[in-house]
Order: C-alpha cells, then structure tokens, then sequence
C-alpha cells in the first residue's frame, strides 16, 4: 500500500513563520538600532539651539542663544568677550531648568548635551596663597639678676624691651615675694626706686634689688 505524500504547508503559515523570524531581531540588531536612536538623538540635542538666562557678576540678567555644538569653556570666552570681562578671572554655573541645581560639566562638555536654563557668569574669587609662617624668631632675652632678702640672689631670664611692670610677675615667682609687696630698687645703697614704665634697656641695668614692703 503506498503512503500519500505530504501535502505542503499552506502558503499563509509559511509567511507568517517568515514574519515572526524576521520580527525576532538578534541581540546584536537590536543593539546596533538602539546605538543608532542614541546617536541621533544627540545629534538632534548638539545641533539645536538653546536658549537661557544669563546672569552677570552685577546681577543684570540678559537672554542669549547659542548653538548646542558650543563647548562650555567657547561660551565663557564669548560671554567674557561680549560683556568686556576677563575669561581667566570668570567661571560659569549652569542650572537645569528643572531643579536649578549646578550642572556638572567639563570645559569641553557641549551646551546641547545639558539641559540648561540658566548660565551665572560668576567673578572667581581670588584664593589666598598659602602663607608660609614667617620663622619665628626667638624673644630677645637677657638674664636679669635680682637681689632680694638682703643676701639672696636670683636670675630670671626676661626681655630687656618691656617695660618693668610686665616682669614683676617673673620677678615675683623666682624670689617668692608678693606682687603688691614689692618694690623694684636701682640698688640696695641708694633706694632709688625704679620706674616701672621703662624697660631694662632704657634703664641700661641688667642687676636689681626686689624689696618687699611687707618685710
């Protein structure tokens, strides 16, 4: 018995299994389209042009269009030039017109790639060098002989250049006498009594007698 051949398949499935296969576009074809859309879309954002606000450093503002293939550091140029301002001692911050928040940005960044409203020509403020501390240089001092109790002696090291009164308390802690008891002497002979506006060097000693009052 002979077995009858199989009929073919009818002509509308054949297209519509056709139809899904070419439908069902491979990994890499979507990809390739999708990078397509990418590009064109921006092309599309880098050839329009943008309009924004522009603040200058005196708050004025002035409306400006430019071409969205303009680089971010070309617009400064231009706007420092177009408003006679110096480009090195400017800078621009760009806000979104959604949120005003500053853009991120780099000098070579293109404006159509941003989504700017807003551009505030801003005037940098200098910044301070850092300043190396100047090298300290040491106080003058001078070692300062007391006298005091009659045959005690100390020696304080002071300035010579302030005034006696500024090293009373030095004086006073080395030779255990109390400030409102002493009494600054040029010797222990004469009793001339020192004047405390003047330093040791206006004075021109370098020796002293502390009398304390109280004693």
């Amino acid at each position: 018995r002979r077995m009858k051949a199989r009929a073919p398949p009818p002509p509308n499935q054949a297209s519509a299994a056709s139809r899904i296969h070419s439908e069902q576009k491979s990994p890499a074809e979507t990809a390739v389209i999708s990078d397509q859309n990418l590009v064109s879309m921006k092309e599309n954002m880098i050839n329009r042009s943008v309009d924004f606000t522009v603040i200058l450093p005196s708050g004025v503002e002035q409306k400006s269009t430019v071409q969205g293939s303009k680089a971010v550091m070309d617009l400064l140029v231009d706007l420092c030039s177009q408003y006679r301002l110096n480009p090195s001692q400017h800078s621009l911050e760009l806000k979104s017109s959604g949120t005003q928040q500053p853009l991120s940005y780099k000098p070579n960044t293109l404006i159509g790639a941003l989504d700017v409203q807003t551009v505030l020509l801003k005037e940098k403020v200098p910044e301070e060098k850092t300043k190396r501390p100047l090298p300290r240089v040491p106080e003058k001092s001078v070692r300062l002989v007391v006298n005091y109790l009659k045959t005690q002696k100390a020696v304080v090291r002071v300035s010579p250049e302030v005034p006696l009164h500024n090293i009373i308390p030095a004086i006073c802690e080395k030779c255990e006498v109390s400030q409102e008891h002493i009494v600054l002497l040029r010797d222990g002979i004469t009793g001339e009594e020192l004047e405390l506006t003047k330093s040791l060097e206006e004075l021109g000693i370098k020796e002293l007698y502390a009398w304390d009052r109280k004693r």
